[in-house]
């Protein structure tokens, strides 16, 4: 059966250039796939310096007026920016151009989209990658950053198809893979992937720092079980206040959930059963992992 309302995509315009925007921007324009990759950011010194350093073929320094000039748009602002954008942008919605996102957070989009009334909209294909570093903004941008890292494409209930191919083939032109998921389940799944751990980490690196580890012994930060563990706990502090502040109720859960892991550990240690320790230890080992 034909495909219908098939869109050549030719221009992309990528919103926010931080981490994310930056380098997917980079790996757009490095694979020639799309005639035009286009930068729009709030930041007019982080509009400049993507120009001078080419991650882009040109920047558009009016929201609005990029969109006109493109074919597919991604959104990769943070979370605590996404409403004011939305808020701009929804004159588009149901129009011919292909909107998606990179947010970590899915479920802001879904609330802005039934306040609005525009629940039904066409060409608003929502994804994410599974990528990042702990290192944050344009200057650490890098080529490569999402290949073979797996993106969640979260189609809505009125997606037209050809628009979802649109953005599951510019995930995979950056060589990343693409796996279709239930937007509705995407912010639950990824407390459990993503922002869970990141709790962990910023709890277990403020511990450290009130030990004074850190201080005491400045290579713990780098090197060693301990540094791996708090390594994510050096991203950027707003972004993930936001994240954590928009999925509290399932953070919260989560956190319960794994404070009464914890508790369950507590209780073995103080039994002085080496036979229990040795068999919780063993339950832990990953599925796809094997005891050598």
């Amino acid at each position: 059966m034909p495909e219908k309302n098939i869109i050549k995509v030719r221009k992309i315009l990528v919103v926010g250039l931080g981490l994310i925007g930056a380098s997917l921007s980079r790996d757009l324009k490095n694979n020639s796939k799309y005639e035009k990759i286009y930068g729009y950011d709030h930041d007019h010194d982080v509009m400049q310096y993507a120009k001078d350093n080419n991650f882009v073929h040109n920047i558009k320094k009016d929201l609005n007026e990029g969109i006109a000039d493109s074919d597919l748009i991604v959104l990769c602002v943070p979370v605590h920016s996404i409403i004011n954008i939305l808020d701009e942008i929804k004159i588009f919605f149901n129009g011919e151009k292909v909107f998606t996102d990179t947010l970590s957070n899915k479920n802001i989009i879904l609330k802005f989209l039934r306040d609005n009334k525009i629940s039904n909209t066409k060409n608003f294909i929502l994804s994410h990658p599974m990528a990042g570093t702990e290192n944050y903004s344009i200057k650490n941008s890098q080529e490569n950053l999402f290949n073979e890292a797996t993106t969640f494409i979260c189609p809505l209930e009125y997606s037209d198809e050809s628009k979802v191919e649109e953005v599951k083939s510019m995930w995979r032109s950056v060589n990343s893979n693409t796996i279709n998921i239930d937007a509705s389940n995407h912010d639950k799944l990824l407390t459990v992937l993503s922002h869970g751990p990141h709790a962990i980490s910023f709890a277990l690196s403020k511990f450290t720092n009130r030990k004074g580890l850190f201080d005491e012994m400045p290579w713990s930060s780098s090197k060693g079980s301990l540094a791996e563990m708090v390594r994510v706990a050096s991203s950027d502090p707003v972004a993930w206040a936001s994240i954590f502040d928009d999925n509290q109720d399932n953070l919260i859960l989560y956190i319960d959930e794994y404070l009464e892991e914890l508790n369950k550990l507590k209780i073995i240690l103080k039994s002085k059963k080496p036979e229990d320790l040795l068999n919780y230890l063993v339950a832990s080992k990953q599925k796809n992992t094997k005891l050598k």
